[in-house]
């Protein structure tokens, strides 16, 4: 195939214009001897962190959705409930692992060995992608720093799809720059084989589809595409449809009950954020008076954008830009923006200009008008009321950039767990876009096209309606982030004054020595990897634990109850994972204020979807259970233990504890009718 490269345009003097690169570490024989000492111990101690006793522990919950339908794939060849309808999450994942139990392998070794092996594959394109940036050592140091990371380490330790996608996405990113940066037409059928195979790993892969649309734009040529160009973005936005629609859940849901509707419409904030950002303007209508100058302002700013028509995509990304504000989407305006410099769609020297002012104008009355409003909406007094000093800035900027809600979604759950980490990256990612968009060039450099795609990739993550915020969701990003922060260390240390007296062994000691001093490098954590301290996550914080995911020790309670359990007692349990080691359990319990009906029943609004169990909804249901005078031994998480015996006092039965778990928050309870049976128990 052969390439289309563009030759440099030359600039005033005829000369062609100098492009960013990234000054690269001179390599020497004394920096060879470090990259492969360090290189060798990274990769003994990923190997080890990876593959230490992956077997020894039994699931997490969310292990175990996935391993029972793994269950049904090995049972029928389809993801599908005994109850009806399919799990298609991690198709590929799926029919992998359960290649490998035909073999004879346990549920926990082989869904933990499938995802160890997709995080090996992540580093050959990690050092294929620095070595293209920032040459041979930033791609050993990327590689480097991801063999010992701790987050690589755990993710490659839970078997579930997001090591896997992780690799997938890894992979694009090669072939991404192969299209973009180098022109190499082939590339984007490998893009578009990647994005089927990213849906297929993980409902996240719909991404990659947007991503193909972006990399068709970056190909413009001066802000304008050519008529091929044009018949690639129809047949990706079919493909981007396509994608979509295969991430449809197609578990099928219950019927929620009455009284847990009612629940769900108190704790969703879907519709009541959906008022709250439109109420500044519905709560004071004499305010629509106020967009009167910002929009006399878009006059002349639409004038000067106009003078772009020959470039018609840096028309309509100005116009997006202006649109974004008159929404108060600012965000979307900030990004959209920074997306097109990098993207040399525009230079920012045109938009410093005499006539660029009416484009500030109007994008700062916008802006002005939006605190204005807002700051005198009843939605910030009602901030003020609920909430503390603080409460009406955050109203402020919760809707001025609030979405797409990056904060909740990327920034906040990063912030809270990787702290030090997640400021050294944020300061990397900032220097690099500075530097990328105040050096002259002609066409994107890698850098750019890597800059420009997490952009819109966190917007995209951020967009997405997603009912709980975890760093694992964003995981995918991780290498390229990594990567970008090593070449902007790297390149800092090189453009100092005394760059020259600093020998390049000891520069390259700069990342690795960064990444050190963060939250994300533990070699206690490493090397006491397959403990029950580490795996249960024993005296870590719970943003911590939630970060690299909470275990329980279903597979002790399930050998409580068999050394215990007699003929004629009834087996209850609230936690689902019980079920893979203990098949001896009556029914489910889900208790009234629980959230997961939808997901936990199937739609006969009777049985439990992972365990096919009967439902119990509500403690009222075990009424006639226990009063029929059998022992009735539950195992539930603590907060449901604490419902059902708020109930049980109010109507007469006894709930004992009789076995709470070593490692993780899990109890088994005995309900008796009569507390002083309970008592002789």
């Amino acid at each position: 195939m052969p390439r289309l490269v563009r030759p440099p345009r030359p600039g005033p003097s005829g000369t062609p214009r100098r492009t960013m690169s990234s000054p690269r570490v001179e390599e020497s024989s004394a920096l060879r001897i470090l990259l492969l000492v360090a290189g060798i111990a990274a990769a003994l101690a990923g190997l080890y962190g990876r593959f230490k006793g992956i077997g020894t522990w039994p699931l997490g919950v969310d292990e175990f959705y996935i391993s029972r339908s793994i269950d049904n794939v090995l049972r029928s060849g389809l993801p599908r409930f005994p109850c009806g309808s399919f799990y298609t999450r991690g198709l590929i994942f799926q029919y992998v692992v359960a290649g490998l139990r035909t073999r004879g392998w346990s549920p926990e070794f082989a869904g933990r060995f499938v995802a160890g092996v997709c995080s090996l594959l992540v580093l050959p394109p990690a050092y294929l992608v620095g070595k293209r940036i920032g040459g041979t050592p930033a791609g050993w140091l990327a590689v480097i720093i991801l063999c010992v990371s701790v987050w690589e380490i755990e993710m490659a330790r839970f078997a579930r799809m997001y090591a896997p996608f992780q690799a997938v996405f890894a992979w694009y990113l090669l072939a991404y720059l192969r299209y973009t940066v180098d022109r190499h037409a082939g590339a984007l059928w490998w893009m578009i084989a990647l994005s089927v195979l990213g849906v297929l790993t993980w409902e996240g892969g719909a991404l990659l589809g947007l991503a193909n649309i972006i990399a068709v734009l970056v190909l413009h040529q001066n802000g304008r595409l050519k008529a091929a160009d044009w018949r690639r973005l129809a047949g990706l936005c079919v493909l981007l449809v396509l994608l979509v629609e295969a991430t449809r859940d197609v578990r099928g849901f219950a019927e929620v009950p009455a009284t847990q509707v009612h629940a769900l419409e108190q704790s969703s904030g879907t519709v009541q954020a959906a008022s709250i950002w439109l109420a500044p303007l519905w709560q004071h209508p004499a305010w629509s008076l106020g967009l009167a100058v910002p929009l006399f302002l878009l006059i002349p700013a639409l004038k000067w954008i106009a003078a772009y028509r020959d470039r018609w995509l840096v028309c309509a990304g100005l116009c997006l830009v202006l649109l974004a504000a008159a929404v108060h989407l600012f965000l979307v305006s900030g990004a959209a923006l920074l997306t097109m410099l990098l993207l040399r769609l525009v230079d920012w020297r045109e938009l410093n200009g005499r006539r660029a002012r009416y484009f500030w104008g109007a994008l700062g009355s916008f802006l002005l008008f939006w605190i204005i409003c807002i700051a005198s909406s009843q939605a910030l007094d009602q901030a003020r009321i609920a909430g503390h000093a603080g409460a009406p800035l955050a109203a402020i900027m919760g809707h001025i950039v609030g979405f797409p809600d990056i904060y909740d979604y990327i920034a906040r759950p990063w912030g809270r767990t990787l702290p030090i980490l997640s400021v050294e990256i944020f300061a990397a990612l900032l220097y690099l876009c500075w530097r990328a968009v105040s050096t002259a060039r002609v066409a994107p450099e890698p850098v750019s096209v890597l800059l420009s795609l997490i952009i819109v990739m966190a917007l995209a993550v951020g967009a997405t309606d997603a009912d709980r915020f975890e760093t694992r969701y964003t995981f995918f990003l991780y290498p390229p982030l990594i990567i970008l922060g090593v070449c902007a260390i790297l390149e800092v240390v090189q453009r100092q004054r005394f760059r020259r007296s600093i020998p390049p062994a000891l520069a390259a000691c700069v990342p690795l020595l960064c990444f050190g001093a963060t939250e994300d490098f533990q070699p206690r954590h490493i090397l006491e990897v397959d403990s029950a301290r580490v795996n249960f996550r024993i005296g870590m914080s719970a943003a911590r634990v939630a970060h690299y995911y909470p275990h329980v020790d279903m597979r002790g309670a399930a050998q409580w109850l068999e050394a215990r359990v007699r003929p004629g007692d009834v087996v209850i349990t609230g936690i689902p994972t019980l079920d893979q080691y203990d098949h001896r359990i009556d029914y489910f319990y889900l208790d009234e204020g629980d959230n997961r009906y939808e997901t936990y029943v199937c739609p006969d609004n009777r049985t439990e979807r992972w365990s096919n169990l009967p439902v119990l909804y509500t403690a009222e249901a075990l009424n006639p259970i226990v009063a029929s005078g059998r022992r009735v031994f539950a195992v539930l998480y603590p907060a449901t233990e604490e419902s059902v015996a708020a109930y049980a006092s109010k109507a007469g039965w006894s709930v004992m504890r009789v076995w709470s778990a070593e490692y993780g928050h899990a109890d088994v309870v005995l309900i008796v009718m009569n507390p002083a049976s309970a008592a002789a128990q």
